[in-house]
């Protein structure tokens, strides 16, 4: 009977895999965050003299980048997506359309 059978599309649970076990977008996010690291390491000198600790600051922009590639928004989404979805929403062209109600022709009447 007509309404009675819906069928379900197919959802696997399956990932994307771009490069090795990380997705397109995660490939994206993380290669952001190692060009931000290395050109932050060629203008701002280590911080003591410790071969590991004063170098540690460098490190920054790939973890904000790795927060945005595999931190979940509550709505779902990664971080990062959610974060793209929200700036174009607020910088897509918009239109107003408004209808003048009531108005009579030929000033304050």
């Amino acid at each position: 009977m007509w309404g009675e059978y819906h069928p379900i599309p197919y959802q696997s649970k399956l990932k994307e895999k771009f490069l090795g076990p990380l997705s397109f977008g995660q490939t994206i996010w993380l290669g952001i965050g190692a060009v931000l690291s290395y050109q932050m390491s060629k203008f701002i000198p280590p911080i003591g003299s410790d071969i590991i600790f004063s170098r540690i600051h460098y490190f920054i922009p790939l973890a904000i980048t790795w927060y945005l590639a595999y931190g979940k928004h509550p709505t779902g989404f990664t971080v990062g997506k959610y974060l793209i979805m929200m700036i174009l929403i607020r910088f897509r062209n918009r239109k107003f359309l408004y209808r003048k109600v009531n108005v009579q022709k030929g000033g304050d009447h």
